[in-house]
């Protein structure tokens, strides 16, 4: 048998935990079936008893008359009242959803290969288990911890697995077992692990699920003196929940007893009874977890949640359109691809809210369904904000059209994998213009060329308003720090500037990278060296293109936004004679 065959071909179906199921389905018959036959029996004797000459004998209840009986309900419902609120203060906080009440499946989970493949494999354990510890030997996975930035996927993946393995789906909020009183927390936690127990011996198996768990789960070395409050103790509670002892049913208790008073009657066949449960936690802080949670038997599986690549961005593009009114030209691979790049980073949930806001924009303009247009505005509202129409004074209108004209120059000139988007002189969020640029191809690394080019293009605001203006203005405030940003990664993270001790083996000591590069007296001159030569090549680049860019700033000061195809127009029109700087 091949190694890599699925337990379904090992053993035949039906899975463990549609056989507990079915077990406990006829135990419940059982039973029901013997309290109708007790009541049965019950009636047929109390008309035997009771009957005289066919008449039944009536009954009058007598309500106990007594000047103590009103005072003493009140005293009762005022204990109650005291009392009863912190009765309840320890009861598990989740929410119970059936099978049939979760409408996810694995065939709507778009975008997560790997991790969807990872998935059913452990589910797959999860339905045989029994077999699998009995048969082969194994031992199945307790705990599955989905960790990665928010928006990947990882609550819809857990949903989707307690629907295909048709078991009862507990959730919980991590922040929703805390309490205010001091030891109430660890009750929830076992009031939850009660409740999940006894959903799967029920059920055959059950799945709970905690999300941002980092909330109960941080690790105990983190919480220094807080950890004598009490605050330790929730960790600890769930080390001992995820491992427990096997827990003894009702028929292993009572076997338990009556081999205490006879011992020849004990047999070996009564053994506690381990229910069929998996612990899916998700959180974005993974590595502030305690280490005991992350060792085999606890946690047995990390699976880690990314950003979406090119092919896992096309199936989801492609997902989320079937499922809106788009136009026709949607429909285009060209627009598909150039989608496809716009999306680059993204994550799933970012992607879906992309086609959401497109549908809204559409709505308000009175259309029935998107257009690429329409996706283009989401594009800027989701990623910068708002468009606002901001009436600028003359003077100040140009500059900021120069200013932006020379970020799509610099951008246009620094290699032909790069596109520009679109340029924009409308006051969005705190920016009172952008120019979006992306590259045309999936990159995973930067080279040191690229990232000269990002700071370049950073520049180019500011040295394009020097050159035609006459001097700079405050509005390339952010540029220069985003230039000393990338810059500062190329001397001291990616060794790239002759400089080859990276300041992240400090870890975080001293802030970020930015401001150890800064502090380091050498790596500070090669910095501020890189930073002048990087200055001094966008200074030639737009001096260079100048007639590029005055035309690029006067067709933005008449239309106030230009798309693509304009750029592409007006960069074709110039002409392809000057790149010096394209392949520097």
């Amino acid at each position: 048998m091949d190694a890599a065959a699925p337990l379904a071909a090992v053993f035949s179906p039906p899975t463990d935990v549609e056989l507990v199921r079915e077990r406990w389905k006829q135990a419940r018959a059982r039973k029901l079936l013997l309290l109708l036959g007790l009541l049965f029996v019950l009636a047929v004797y109390r008309l035997y008893l009771y009957t005289s000459g066919g008449q039944l004998v009536s009954f009058h209840l007598h309500l106990p008359t007594s000047p103590y009986l009103v005072p003493t309900i009140l005293i009762v419902v005022l204990m109650l009242a005291v009392v009863g609120p912190g009765l309840f203060l320890g009861r598990s906080p989740h929410v119970r959803f059936n099978p049939r009440d979760i409408a996810v499946g694995f065939d709507d989970v778009k975008g997560l290969g790997p991790e969807l493949e990872d998935v059913r494999r452990t589910l797959e354990i999860f339905e045989y288990r029994d077999r699998f510890e009995t048969v082969l030997g194994g031992q199945a996975r307790k705990g599955v911890l989905f960790e990665g930035p928010p928006g990947t996927g990882k609550t819809l993946m857990a949903k989707a697995m307690a629907a295909e393995a048709g078991v009862p789906f507990l959730y919980a909020s991590a922040s929703s077992f805390q309490a205010m009183y001091y030891g109430q927390t660890n009750r929830k936690i076992r009031s939850f692990f009660r409740a999940l127990r006894a959903a799967a011996a029920r059920e055959g198996g059950a799945i709970g699920f905690i999300d941002e768990f980092d909330a109960i789960g941080t690790a105990r070395s983190n919480m220094g003196r807080r950890g004598s409050d009490g605050i330790t103790g929730v960790v600890s509670e769930l080390l001992v929940q995820m491992q427990s002892f096997e827990v003894p049913g009702l028929s292993a208790r009572i076997h338990k007893r009556i081999a205490v008073l006879f011992p020849v009657l004990q047999s070996p066949w009564v053994r506690p009874y381990s229910p069929n449960i998996l612990l899916v936690a998700a959180t974005n802080r993974a590595a502030d977890l305690d280490p005991a949670l992350m060792r085999p038997g606890r946690f047995d599986r990390i699976i880690s949640f990314g950003v979406p690549s090119r092919v896992e961005r096309e199936e989801l593009v492609e997902y989320f359109l079937s499922r809106r009114s788009h136009q026709p030209e949607l429909d285009l691979e060209t627009n598909r691809a150039r989608i496809v790049v716009k999306t680059m980073g993204f994550t799933p949930a970012m992607i879906e809210r992309l086609f959401d806001e497109s549908l809204v924009v559409a709505a308000r303009a009175g259309r029935g369904a998107m257009s690429f247009s329409d996706l283009e505005e989401a594009f800027l509202t989701v990623s910068i904000g708002l468009a606002r129409q901001e009436p600028y004074p003359p003077g100040q209108r140009r500059a900021i059209a120069v200013h932006e004209a020379g970020h799509a120059v610099a951008a246009w000139a620094s290699g032909r994998n790069r596109v520009v988007e679109m340029v924009s002189i409308l006051k969005r969020g705190g920016s009172l213009g952008a120019t979006l640029h992306a590259f045309t191809e999936e990159s995973f690394v930067e080279t040191r060329s690229d990232l000269h080019a990002l700071v370049r293009i950073a520049f180019g605001g500011m040295v394009a308003e020097e050159v035609i203006m006459g001097e700079a203005s405050s509005g390339g405030a952010a540029d220069l720090v985003s230039a000393t940003q990338i810059a500062a990664r190329c001397v001291g993270l990616y060794g790239l500037e002759g400089m080859h001790l990276s300041v992240d083996a400090l870890g975080g000591v001293g802030g970020d990278e930015t401001a150890r590069v800064m502090a380091d007296s050498r790596a500070r001159d090669v910095l501020e060296k890189l930073l002048d030569e990087l200055y001094s090549e966008t200074g030639t680049l737009i001096k260079m293109h100048r007639s590029l860019v005055e035309e690029v700033a006067s067709e933005l000061e008449a239309k106030e936004e230009l798309s693509r195809p304009e750029l592409e127009e007006i960069f074709a029109a110039y002409g392809a004679g000057i790149l010096d700087l394209r392949d520097n």
